[in-house]
């Protein structure tokens, strides 16, 4: 085996924005006993599922969990907030933030995006002076992580704004849920998503969304109609009002070992500890970037007070520009560490790390950042040393 291999072995370990290193114990559950999807016994799992997600979400509001990708769970919350034709504004400052507004207009509904530049997010002011000129909006939408960018938005200042105009609210919470703060009662947040494969650790296909009571009295008066069937809330009210005593509160059959994995993770952050979990993704954020902008990959976010705590954007040095996926395939092949690249218009223009749940820790990083030196090294740019990076780390975390 290669020197240039780490410890862990020849599986690469994953530093991307997800999917994410496992926790341990999911690799458990899914060597474990397999459940239907209906029946007591499952009835009470997912109802202690659900009910450990509430306590994630902050919320006293229903919770259900999708069989799904985030994005159907975006769609279904577009979908029973407003109907179609009627005015949804969106926060619109990177990828996902346009997914957002592409989500809308492909479901009828009429997007008006808020715009700022990558790296950047968009000032209540600006989000104000939109909702003066449109008197008519139904609801905002908004990605708490911006996880193309490294940007953590302001949400609490936007739901405040929100309110004050009497809108319905969506928070796609999706690369944030478990590893950012997050009150969705205390913010007034109606429909937030979460996920299991981002700072939980967990896998995919089991996404926890928190519904508040004026989206579900809205669809079950008929006040909108999401013209769909499973993304309809009025269908899920039937399934769980009919078959919540034998165990299945959802309309179609579900991946048990999904709901059994996310369960297991998301007790293990409340075992963590949310505020000490939340703080320890803050404290590897600011010393993954302080490390990588020794190397000379400074920070996309623009203002410190927004870079997330689960991603960090580093853009290429002027020298490399256009060049992020050559350092991508050499982490891949000479160090077995996977790391993503920008999207849309900053492919080839930057690097994506992620440090989310399980990665969350300089186990995982500081082998990432020596890999990037080296690979920095061989691409023929003079940059600090892998060791003077690994110091930075080690320093900024210690008195982040």
């Amino acid at each position: 085996m290669s020197s240039n291999y780490f410890v862990w072995g020849e599986d690469p370990l994953l530093m991307i924005p997800g999917p994410v290193e496992l926790d341990p114990k999911v690799r458990q559950v899914l060597g474990g006993r397999f459940y239907p999807h209906y029946g007591a016994e499952w009835g009470k799992i997912y109802s202690e599922t659900t009910e450990i997600m509430k306590k994630i979400f902050k919320t006293k509001s229903e919770v259900i969990i999708l069989a799904t990708p985030g994005s159907l769970a975006i769609e279904m919350g577009i979908v029973n907030l407003a109907n179609p034709g009627e005015k949804v504004v969106t926060i619109d400052n990177g990828f996902f933030g346009n997914r957002l507004t592409e989500l809308s207009e492909h479901c009828g509904r009429k997007a008006i995006p808020v715009r700022a530049e990558m790296g950047d997010v968009v000032s209540p002011e600006q989000l104000k002076a939109v909702l003066d000129s449109n008197k008519d909006v139904r609801a905002l939408l908004v990605v708490q992580n911006e996880s193309s960018t490294g940007i953590l938005n302001p949400i609490p200042e936007y739901m405040r704004i929100a309110k004050k105009y009497g809108l319905l609210t969506l928070v796609d919470s999706i690369s944030a849920f478990g590893g950012v703060e997050l009150d969705v009662d205390g913010w007034g947040i109606d429909f937030c998503i979460g996920y299991p494969n981002k700072c939980l650790s967990s896998i995919p296909s089991a996404v926890p969304v928190a519904i508040s009571s004026e989206v579900w009295s809205r669809v079950e008066k008929g006040l909108v109609n999401p013209g769909t069937w499973f993304t309809n809330l009025k269908v899920w009210r039937h399934y769980i009002s009919e078959w919540s005593e034998m165990g299945h509160p959802f309309p179609t059959t579900i991946n048990t070992y999904s709901v059994l994995a996310l369960k297991v993770t998301g007790q293990a952050a409340l075992d963590e500890g949310l505020e000490k979990r939340y703080e320890r993704h803050r404290r590897v954020a600011a010393a993954t970037r302080a490390a990588l902008n020794q190397l000379g990959l400074p920070p996309l976010a623009k203002d410190e007070k927004y870079a997330s705590p689960t991603v960090t954007a580093a853009r290429m040095p002027p020298q490399l520009d256009g060049r992020s996926k050559e350092i991508m395939s050499r982490l891949l092949s000479n160090h077995r560490i996977m790391i993503g690249g920008g999207l849309g218009p900053l492919s080839g223009r930057m690097i994506r790390v992620g440090h989310m749940g399980t990665t969350a820790s300089a186990k995982y990083l500081l082998p990432t950042i020596m890999a990037i030196s080296s690979a920095l090294r061989d691409l023929g740019f003079v940059a600090e040393g892998a060791e003077v990076a690994a110091q930075v780390f080690v320093s900024v975390l210690s008195r982040a």
